[in-house]
Order: structure tokens, then sequence, then C-alpha cells
């Protein structure tokens, strides 16, 4: 991918982190984007549809999707940016040493290294250019990112399993999400069934349809 630090992404950056993250950053990880469902075809169908300028993925993990993101952007001649929010830190399962999950980040001291991860991809990449990581909870970022004026024409929900977890992110982020924009969310099916949910239950609350691309959920923000 090719470095574009377009306007838009150099004002995230300063709003958000007043200068640029990546200056003197040296990868220290090999690339590493495992990830799941992180280049779902609804991804492209909205970007080339709508034209975002401004993109968030909440819950990035290793930044598959992220990168995947950004590179349509970059495909479709938006000058954008992708802000990237996440923990870094592991979910519930990536903790449980009981589940499948476990073992999957690098750790020092106790310490999960992921977001070292993160960003050894993203400038690997070259696509450091269009993503702006933003290292905060959820919950926390939403606010943030609404103080600062930040409004974006897709945002993706993937930081929870959790039934309020992805209750909470949906209201929250819909208030982020500009009219006529969409909210996509991951694991829409039944292994994750606080996911269905909290899905449901939140596009009635809105009166908006939901509709599904397995295992995505979308809702689209009235004009």
């Amino acid at each position: 991918m090719v470095e574009a630090a377009g306007s838009i992404h150099a004002d995230i950056m300063r709003r958000i982190h007043g200068g640029d993250i990546y200056a003197g950053f040296v990868p220290t990880f090999a690339d590493d984007r495992q990830g799941w469902n992180s280049q779902h075809p609804v991804f492209e169908q909205i970007i080339r549809g709508l034209r975002p300028s401004v993109v968030i993925d909440v819950g990035t993990w290793k930044g598959a999707s992220t990168i995947y993101l950004a590179g349509l952007l970059q495909r479709n001649g938006l000058a954008g940016a992708v802000i990237a929010v996440d923990t870094f830190l592991g979910s519930v399962e990536h903790w449980d040493r009981s589940s499948a999950f476990a073992g999957l980040i690098p750790h020092r001291f106790g310490m999960p290294l992921l977001y070292e991860q993160f960003l050894s991809n993203v400038v690997r990449c070259r696509a450091q250019g269009w993503i702006v990581p933003l290292a905060m909870t959820s919950t926390a970022a939403g606010v943030l990112l609404g103080r600062v004026g930040i409004r974006a024409g897709l945002i993706h929900i993937d930081a929870s399993h959790e039934y309020e977890d992805v209750l909470r992110d949906a209201r929250a982020y819909w208030e982020v999400l500009t009219p006529g924009g969409f909210m996509v969310g991951d694991d829409y099916d039944e292994h994750w069934p606080g996911v269905v949910k909290a899905a449901n239950e939140f596009a009635a609350e809105k009166s908006v349809p939901l509709a599904t691309s397995a295992p995505k959920w979308i809702m689209q923000k009235p004009l």
C-alpha cells in the first residue's frame, strides 16, 4: 500500500494524538495479520456506495480488518482515515487459559504486546498514512471521538462478544455515526448469542431494520 498522509488523516491524528505517533517507530514483530471475517464483502459494498472519508474499526485485534478497510479507501480513491479503537489487551477469551483462543497474544512480564504487533503490521503494509490507532476502551474512545468532533460514515463493531458490551458499543457509536452511514457488527451467529441478542435489541430500540450477511449484522442510520 502506498503511503498517503492526506489532510483528513493528518487532522484526525492531530486531534487525537497531537502529532504523528508513527514518527520513529521501527517494526518489532514480523507481519502477523491473523483475524476473523476481516475482508467481508459488505465492507467494499458500503465503501463503494457511500464513499465515506472516515471509518472507525472498534476492536481491531492485530489490524487485519483495519488494514483491509484502509486499502478499500485507497482503491476507491478516497483520501480518508480509518480509526482503530482497541485496548490492545485482548478479550476475556484470550485470557481464559481453557479457551481455544488463549495463547494468541505475545506477552512481556504479563503485559500483552498486541499494540506493538498492530503497529508493526500497519507499518510493514505501509498503511500508516491511512490508519490512526486509538488505544482506549471502546466506551472511552466513543466519548473522546464525540468530544473532539469526529464522525464516521462506516463503523465496525467487534470489540467484544458479551451482550452488555456489544449493546453499549452500539449505543455509543450510533452517536458518532453520520446520518445515512452504516454500522456493521461481527459474529452474528449461534456461537455468540450475546452478540445476536444485543444487535436485535438495538435495532428494535432504534426502529431501524437489521440486515445480516453472515456473520455480519448491518444497520443504516436514517438521514
